[in-house]
């Protein structure tokens, strides 16, 4: 909860100094300072909805988490634009006295959960190293070569994948169809209305009718096919429609990574969770980087190399879950929960 807190503030401190910055390096610094500061946020979130919800039903509180978030996508630009036409700075400043009240609010009326205090930062078998303790390098070894280690990587893949395709998805446009930043503008509204619609109406319900391991199997296997349909694409239709199977796949993938992840650590949840958040904030700022080089070279390269990555990734994950005793086992020998 206070890290959580803390989080806000500086997410909100960093909106102001961006509104307050005179020059491009202190724009650049105070976005960086954001990051810095707000990296508790998912990390923190994700480790209260793991202690306050039971094992059965954290899949779904993930996958209502991931809505929400999606719905911020889909509306935060609306109203940013509209925001704008008072100044370009207004935007800024309204985004952080928005973040500044949800801390204030947080810090009011959220309650450390009940069980923390017993089980907090417990993983599956309670013998993890105290929540006081600052985590050692040891631990976070111990998470990226644990038996939920492939959870852990696919974090990774996708937001490799999406990242590089958020980032380069208007080029594409413009380069292959002449299109315009209305026509991507629109591809996005597309992909967040489906990722909302996934998230809120359906992936709880696959969860716990299938399991998080066969969910993010198919989920690797769904946005692998939407990179692959991206290639072939021949005009704003086929694009909008292969982005919003990425989409599908994405919105079912995350939240049963999280869950699974959540579920089968034998470490604290907190650090866990701040694990996998590193991950997923290696893939946003790799994922642009590389896919833009490769850009370089050819239109489709990035979304070849983002399915090889994501399939590969996927294939590793496929014959491995923790099993009833916290161990890794195949998929043959059972059912995923």
């Amino acid at each position: 909860r206070r890290m959580l807190v803390v989080g806000l503030a500086g997410y909100a401190l960093s909106f102001v100094l961006a509104g307050l910055s005179r020059s491009l390096p202190a724009l650049i610094g105070s976005r960086a300072l954001g990051g810095l500061l707000s990296a508790s946020i998912f990390p923190s979130s994700q480790a209260l909805i793991a202690d306050v919800t039971e094992p059965a039903d954290r899949g779904p509180a993930m996958a209502a988490m991931g809505a929400w978030i999606n719905l911020g996508f889909l509306f935060g630009p609306v109203v940013g634009g509209a925001l704008s036409a008072f100044g370009q700075r207004v935007p800024m400043f309204v985004a952080g006295g928005v973040v500044a009240t949800t801390a204030l609010l947080a810090s009011v009326h959220l309650v450390e959960p009940s069980r923390a205090a017993d089980a907090e930062g417990r993983g599956r078998d309670g013998a993890a190293p105290s929540p006081k303790a600052w985590p050692r390098p040891a631990d976070i070894a111990q998470a990226v070569t644990s038996p939920i280690a492939p959870y852990l990587w696919l974090t990774f893949a996708v937001s490799f994948s999406q990242s590089g395709l958020t980032a380069l998805l208007g080029y594409f446009v413009m380069d292959r169809f002449g299109g315009t930043s209305l026509d991507a503008g629109t591809i996005f509204t597309s992909v967040g209305l489906t990722g909302f619609l996934m998230q809120s109406l359906f992936v709880g319900r696959l969860i716990r009718r299938f399991g998080e391991h066969r969910l993010s199997l198919w989920g690797t296997a769904v946005c692998v096919a939407g990179l692959l349909l991206l290639v072939p694409a021949a005009d704003l239709t086929a694009t909008t429609m292969a982005a919003m199977v990425i989409s599908l796949g994405a919105s079912v993938l995350r939240p049963s990574l999280t869950s699974a992840v959540s579920r089968r650590t034998p470490l604290p949840q907190g650090l866990t969770m701040g694990v996998q958040s590193s991950l997923d904030s290696l893939g946003r700022m790799t994922g642009p980087v590389v896919g833009g080089w490769m850009y370089g070279f050819s239109l489709t390269l990035p979304f070849w190399s983002a399915a090889a990555v994501m399939a590969a990734v996927g294939a590793f994950s496929a014959g491995r879950r923790l099993g009833p005793a916290g161990r890794a086992s195949p998929l043959s020998e059972g059912r995923d929960r």
